[in-house]
């Protein structure tokens, strides 16, 4: 060896967090002229993100009094401050535990669970926070609550990381920083703003109807702790699918392996920094040169500095950034394979439909749930579905859905409560009613349960167009924006509407199809019915056909009637044309074009 390398040899991991580099990111990448764009690289911090510091910053001077007390650590985090908090407390012989209700990235639960920690997971409508300073009340000797929400040393920790900034590449003019805690991007921007008063900070938030790990959406920002509006000179919106794209950028064009946060604060910073070049030009325009000024006085008058914070790694982050995810939901076994129209930009054709519909060839399901779309630009061309992906807030949520045969489906209850659900889920919608849009049919769905699991969808009130005569049998027609034909029968099987339905569909009556039902009367308030679906065939359970079935029927029932299905029971009103059932997510996955 040659003696010349500085030794590296350190006496605990913790000595590695800090004294981050910098980097320049490429012109060609963001295509700006007079600012330099520059990445702090946190995610080079040894537990992976920036949150490290703040970990550190909140535990340091409390470790030795935690340890000899036998107190365990607990904090509100789904993911990177729990990953550091639990790192610093192993090496320390200390127990952690995270409560959270937002844990969305599988990678997340799974490395935390991996390293030790406790995790508590509780639902979307528990504030964690509070129940951890019950928790703590009750047994304050149990527990250390390290309150990074409010603690003043999350911010102090970053104040640091802006001195290194400062150190490396003089004064900044923008900083752009994601929201979460905003205890990191405040304590970053004070240390910067003292040094310029100038400086212009910009906070980066999610759009309203995509969700990105480790930032809150616009309509969240009363939840970030340290948030003060009065500090920020605009709050930017980015998408997921925009924040995935930057990342990429990042990945592929600069080796930086970043996580999606720093992607969403590598296009917010693009697209302000761009805004303020053309506000910035005209005025540049006028600016008086004499001849004596050199290429450097031009370049000094000019050229100003930007800076993005590298919050996090990749690799935490490999299931979210899978493309072309879908996922799978049931009600009473009535199968729908969800693919986002906000997620998935590439069009989907009807063969598509029907390959990954089939139940051996591909995920399986009766059909196919293609939104949200927004309302007038979705379109069919060439024989593809086509959404813009964009939302407008307010809006009705408008769907559309296609049989595993590849046809349209014009109605669909059940189909709604698990796009509902899907929305819910993905934290879409955070209210517990929405109106719910396919085809021509609008619906309002209500999750009546904190889980989500228990949906009402309401429907304007059925229309019976008469009876049909087919094959010898009479039916009842009943319309609900599809054609439905209901007959009563004291022991319908499976066999029995499966010979039915292949018969009344090849006697072409009914062109675009129909749902047949076969239904026994068990009392006023139960019935048991079995169905033939347009364009699946024999099912377990389908929404219009419950609706129909009680419709036909509502002179011999009473106004609450439990519908007993081959895939289970559900509730309808016939009073309020209301049908109530349980939904719940199967699996989901990724598929190729």
């Amino acid at each position: 060896m040659s003696g010349k390398r500085p030794r590296r040899l350190i006496t605990k991991i913790t000595d590695l967090i800090g004294n981050t580099p910098i980097i320049k990111i490429d012109k060609k990448l963001h295509g700006l002229n007079n600012v330099e764009l520059y990445a702090k690289l946190e995610y080079l911090n040894p537990f992976g993100s920036l949150k490290d510091r703040t970990a550190l910053g909140m535990l340091r001077d409390n470790l030795q009094e935690i340890s000899s007390q036998g107190r365990r650590v607990i904090e509100t985090s789904s993911g990177n401050t729990a990953k550091a908090l639990q790192c610093i407390c192993n090496v320390n012989g200390i127990e952690f535990t995270t409560v959270t209700n937002r844990i969305r990235v599988s990678e997340s639960r799974n490395i935390l669970r991996f390293i030790g920690t406790d995790v508590m997971e509780v639902s979307k409508d528990v504030d964690t926070v509070a129940m951890i300073e019950e928790m703590t009340l009750r047994d304050p000797s149990a527990y250390f609550h390290t309150t990074q929400y409010s603690n003043r040393k999350n911010i102090e920790a970053h104040k640091v990381t802006g001195d290194e900034i400062l150190e490396d590449i003089g004064k900044v003019d923008y900083f752009i920083h994601v929201l979460g805690t905003s205890g990191s991007g405040r304590g970053i921007a004070q240390r910067l703003s003292a040094d310029n008063n100038q400086l212009k900070t910009v906070g980066v938030v999610t759009s309203a109807e995509s969700y990105i790990p480790g930032i809150r959406s616009v309509t969240e920002l009363g939840s970030c702790g340290f948030f003060n509006r009065e500090e920020y000179d605009s709050i930017e919106e980015v998408s997921a699918n925009t924040a995935k794209c930057y990342m990429k950028k990042l990945c592929r064009q600069m080796g930086i392996l970043a996580g999606v946060s720093s992607g969403a604060a590598f296009a917010a910073a693009v697209s302000y920094l761009k805004r303020e070049e053309e506000k910035h030009q005209a005025s540049a325009n006028t600016i008086e040169f004499s001849e004596e000024m050199t290429d450097r006085d031009l370049l000094d008058n000019t050229l100003k500095k930007a800076v993005i914070v590298v919050c996090d790694r990749l690799e935490t982050y490999a299931n979210f950034i899978k493309e072309n995810r879908f996922y799978k939901y049931h009600v009473l076994g009535n199968t729908y394979i969800i693919v986002d129209a906000v997620d998935n930009s590439t069009p989907l054709s009807i063969e598509f439909v029907k390959r990954i519909c089939h139940k051996e060839y591909g995920a399986g399901a009766d059909g196919l749930i293609y939104g949200p779309l927004e309302p007038t630009d979705h379109l069919e061309q060439a024989g593809h579905l086509v959404s813009t992906g964009h939302l407008n807030p307010g809006q009705v949520y408008e769907y559309k859905a296609y049989n595993k045969d590849g046809s349209e489906v014009k109605s669909a209850l059940f189909a709604s409560m698990i796009f509902a659900k899907y929305l819910k889920d993905k934290e879409v919608v955070k209210s517990d009613s929405i109106p719910v849009k396919i085809a021509e049919q609008k619906m309002s769905v209500e999750f009546l349960n904190r889980e989500a699991t228990r949906i009402k969808v309401t429907i304007k009130e059925p229309v019976i167009k008469g009876v049909r005569k087919i094959g010898g049998l009479e039916y009842i027609n009943v319309y609900l924006g599809n054609e439905n034909l209901v007959r009563e029968e004291q022991n319908p099987t499976k066999e029995m509407i499966t010979e039915r339905g292949e018969e009344i569909h090849a006697s072409g009556e009914f062109p675009d199809g129909v749902n047949i039902q076969l239904v026994n009367i068990i009392s006023r308030n139960h019935i048991q019915i079995e169905t033939f679906e347009r364009g699946v065939g024999y099912t377990l359970a389908s929404g219009t056909s419950v609706m129909a079935s009680c419709f036909a029927m509502k002179g011999r029932l009473g106004t609450s009637v439990s519908v007993h299905t081959p895939g289970g029971i559900c509730k309808v009103d016939l009073n309020s044309y209301s049908i109530t059932a349980e939904v719940f997510k199967i699996f989901e996955g990724e598929f190729e074009m």
